[in-house]
């Protein structure tokens, strides 16, 4: 028998198919946590723009005059955000005057749509009258 060195072209072509499965998954992996890198930064930015609607709402000191000046006012519906344009603000605000006025209050709905995310950030409060 003749002293070996080398591989074979059969060890050769099993790692050659190991490697070649292993790159294939790694690149899915990759191509998948990009998407839901971006996502998730859309929806953080999303987030942050109903939130900050939210905040400006509930500390106008204007109770009575909310809904006419949030509701339907200027700044109610919004397209265009910075390094986001087709970003999109609904805001709605529902007085709510059933019985007794101790049980005045306005629940007020924000959501935000891009067409980068896959579904809608929506947020939700309820203020009650001073």
């Amino acid at each position: 028998m003749r002293n070996r060195k080398g591989f074979t072209v059969v060890e050769i072509l099993l790692a050659v198919v190991i490697l070649g499965v292993l790159a294939v998954g790694v690149a899915r992996f990759s191509a998948g946590f990009a998407t839901a890198m971006t996502n998730s930064s859309v929806r953080v930015v999303a987030a942050g723009v109903a939130l900050d609607r939210m905040q400006l709402i509930r500390a106008d000191p204007d109770y009575v005059n909310l809904v006419t000046q949030y509701n339907a006012g200027s700044g109610a519906d919004t397209t265009g955000f910075p390094d986001f344009p087709r970003m999109h603000r609904l805001t709605y605000l529902v007085r709510d005057q059933s019985g007794s006025p101790a049980r005045d209050r306005i629940v007020i709905t924000v959501k935000v749509i891009d067409p980068g995310m896959p579904d809608t950030v929506a947020v939700t409060s309820v203020i009650a009258s001073p």
